[in-house]
């Protein structure tokens, strides 16, 4: 009995450990200086495991644009681009298993470049 409760107790500790599968990872996007472009794009790219993004601000980044841009995609969307604010996350339907990189609306006329970043939660990425 005490191997049967002692094994249930393990399962439930590894359990706790992985969680529900679910990650938050953050994209960096590097903000050349004197950057004017409407969006700049990560280098990382990310393919959802389902048919729903969700997004949130992460490091150094206000109130802004998103937007992603299909790099690997079997069917045609267009993706508009979509208003994200600090401490509020985004949903976005997306193609399940398609490779995106995401771009951001920054602005940055100083002469030094930044990197901000975004946090995508539920997905692959790869760097290219």
């Amino acid at each position: 009995m005490k191997k049967i409760l002692m094994s249930i107790i393990l399962c439930a500790y590894l359990l706790s450990l992985t969680g529900c599968g679910s990650n938050d990872v953050p994209i960096p996007i590097k903000i050349p200086a004197g950057n004017t472009e409407d969006f700049v794009y990560s280098e990382q790219e990310i393919s959802p495991y389902r048919n729903k993004l969700e997004i949130s601000a992460g490091e150094g980044l206000g109130d802004t644009l998103v937007i992603l841009k299909p790099v690997e995609c079997k069917e045609e969307n267009a993706y508009e681009p979509t208003y994200l604010t600090p401490g509020v996350s985004i949903k976005i339907n997306v193609e399940k298993g398609a490779w995106f990189k995401v771009g951001v609306s920054v602005q940055n006329p100083t002469d030094e470049g930044m990197v901000v970043s975004v946090n995508v939660k539920d997905a692959h990425v790869r760097i290219p």
